[in-house]
């Protein structure tokens, strides 16, 4: 009997012995820290795991011990392209597992009341794989698939907020969500809105554009609608600033800043002091309360507008005389201050 015991106890040693020998090297090949620091890293698409191993490698302790458990759960056959966060502690197990899954590090993307379309695929090549380029010839090939002559209608599918979306993602995903977007937004209520004020959806963005341009202060909106509602029912030259500004950006480059002082000639569609009616197109991607605001202006008679000094608001009124007079008071306080 005690030699059947000293077996037993021989034999488990041993097995003790070989856990030790085989699971020490195993559990700290999978579960001991390996990444040394915190990092973003950026996977191309078509990217193999050796371009992988390589960007790894900067911030791994050991590179080796990880190759060893990415070729165990065969994460060389499945190389995923995507912006990955690197978390300092984080052991090899935990890392290759997220990679396996494609969980990336999310790109948070805001999207600007952009004047033009190139400014928006500039800011896409910043942020996403994509580079610009790439990014407004597939929104200049849906401009011609959707029958439009100018790439810049399609500033009617996009809207200023923030967007959570993967590094990777592509145009035609990335106009996907934008256009469904914008479908659930025009909604039957919307679309009789639109309806009722004789306005198609195209021209309601135009009008909302100007609006976003023209408002400092939100509680304004409805009634800076109302007013050039108003203007163009009566047949009025809109003449907005920003249209102006907007035709001379349009001519000189978008780089040119914007001025107090505007050449009201200039020889452009969208300059409102020259030509009556809407610009031809958006002046700028207009946020979604702007458009509601123009779809629910105030009740008023308003026909002229000018910027109230040091306040951000406006005085309305539809007296040109009282104009006059409010902008002379408000160019005077501009010109005592020395804005040009």
């Amino acid at each position: 009997m005690r030699k059947i015991v000293i077996v037993i106890t021989i034999l488990f040693l041993l097995f003790s012995l070989g856990l030790i020998i085989l699971g020490v090297p195993y559990y700290k090949r999978n579960y001991f820290s390996n990444v040394i620091q915190e990092k973003i890293i950026y996977i191309p698409t078509q990217a193999n795991y050796d371009q992988v191993k390589k960007l790894l490698s900067p911030y791994l302790k050991d590179i080796e011990e990880f190759d060893k458990v990415a070729h165990a759960e065969k994460y060389p056959e499945k190389v995923k392209a995507g912006r990955y966060k690197l978390y300092a502690g984080e052991n090899n197990k935990e890392l290759v597992r997220r990679l396996l899954l494609g969980k990336q590090d999310e790109v948070h993307l805001r999207v600007k009341p952009y004047d033009d379309l190139y400014e928006f695929a500039s800011d896409l090549g910043k942020n996403l794989e994509g580079d610009s380029l790439k990014f407004i010839n597939y929104f200049k090939k849906q401009a011609l698939l959707k029958g439009y002559k100018d790439v810049e209608e399609l500033k009617i599918y996009f809207t200023p907020d923030t967007y959570y979306m993967d590094w990777n993602t592509s145009p035609e995903k990335l106009f996907s969500r934008f256009e469904a977007i914008h479908n659930r937004f025009w909604n039957d209520k919307r679309k009789k809105e639109a309806q009722n004020l004789g306005l198609s959806i195209l021209e309601v963005y135009t009008l909302a554009s100007i609006v976003q341009r023209e408002y400092v202060k939100k509680d304004e909106l409805p009634i800076i609608a109302s007013l050039y509602l108003n203007r163009l029912s009566k047949n009025m030259k809109l003449q907005s600033d920003p249209t102006v500004q907007y035709a001379e950006r349009k001519i000189y480059g978008f780089k040119v800043q914007r001025k107090r002082v505007k050449n009201v000639s200039t020889d452009s569609p969208y300059n409102t002091y020259k030509y009556k009616g809407l610009p031809p197109l958006p002046i700028c991607i207009p946020e979604d309360f702007v458009i509601d605001a123009v779809l629910n202006p105030a009740n008023t008679d308003y026909l002229f507008m000018c910027a109230i000094k040091n306040t951000g608001r406006h005085a309305f009124t539809s007296s040109a005389a009282e104009h006059m007079k409010n902008a002379k008071e408000y160019i005077n306080w501009l010109n005592s201050i020395n804005i040009k």
